[in-house]
C-alpha cells in the first residue's frame, strides 16, 4: 500500500516490485544484469514528502529513493517480447464515443474484475488491460477518441462465456466491447537494471 498524499508505505516488497512501482511498470519485463536478488530480498519502505503531492511526485520520490539508498543505476531499451493486441472485432465497437471536454478519466467501477470506465482513451484502457492478463497490451485499435465503457469479466481464462460464472477477460473484451485480444510478438520498452546494492542504512 502507498502513494496516499505523498505517503509511500510499502511493507515485505521487493527490488523489482519497487522498481515497477517507482517507474509507472505494471507488469512489463524487467531485465537486470549480474546476479542481484531483485525478485528474493524484500523490504519496509516508509517515506513522505512535504504537503499533499500527485501520483507523479510521489513516483520521483520512490524513484530518487532508489538512486539513493539502493544506489539503483538503469536504462530504458526495446525487446520483442510476447505481448496482446488490441484490435477492433469484426463488427466494430460496443461503446460510444463521448465529447472531449478536457475531464480526465475516471476509473471508477474498477473492482475486482469489473471495469467502468469514463472518458478513457484506447491507450489507456490498453494500459489498464496490462495488470490482467500477464503481458503487455498494446493499442492498435485505431480508435483515437475518448470513450466510456464496461466490462466485467473473471480471472480464469479456462471458463467460457457460458460458464455460470462472468466470461473470460478475452472473451469478455469481444462480447462486451466489440474489440477482440490477439497474442503476438511485439516492441515493449523494458528497463534494465546496471546497478544496484543492499540498501544503505536511514
Amino acid at each position: 500500500m502507498a502513494g496516499e498524499h505523498g505517503r509511500i508505505n510499502y511493507t515485505n516488497i521487493t527490488v523489482r516490485g519497487l522498481i515497477r512501482k517507482a517507474y509507472g511498470l505494471q507488469v512489463y519485463p524487467l531485465s537486470a544484469g549480474g546476479s542481484d536478488p531483485l525478485s528474493t530480498d524484500r523490504y519496509d519502505i516508509v517515506a513522505k514528502a512535504s504537503g499533499d503531492a500527485s501520483d507523479e511526485q510521489t513516483m520521483r520520490m520512490l524513484q530518487a529513493l532508489l538512486e539513493d539508498r539502493f544506489r539503483l543505476k538503469l536504462h530504458r531499451e526495446t525487446k520483442e517480447l510476447p505481448v496482446y493486441a488490441l484490435l477492433t472485432g469484426k463488427s466494430g465497437p460496443k461503446f460510444h464515443e463521448v465529447n472531449d471536454d478536457g475531464t480526465a478519466a475516471e476509473m471508477g467501477g474498477r473492482s475486482g474484475y469489473r471495469i467502468t470506465a469514463h472518458h478513457i482513451s484506447m491507450t489507456a484502457l490498453a494500459s489498464t488491460l496490462n495488470g490482467y492478463v500477464g503481458s503487455p497490451v498494446l493499442d492498435m485499435t485505431g480508435l483515437t477518441g475518448i470513450y466510456d465503457l464496461n466490462l466485467e469479466f473473471t480471472s480464469d481464462e479456462s471458463l467460457t462465456a457460458n460458464s455460470a460464472d462472468a466470461p473470460s477477460i478475452s472473451t469478455a473484451v469481444q462480447e462486451q466491447l466489440g474489440l477482440k485480444l490477439e497474442a503476438r510478438k511485439g516492441p515493449v520498452e523494458v528497463v534494465v537494471i546496471d546497478h544496484v546494492e543492499n540498501p544503505s542504512e536511514n
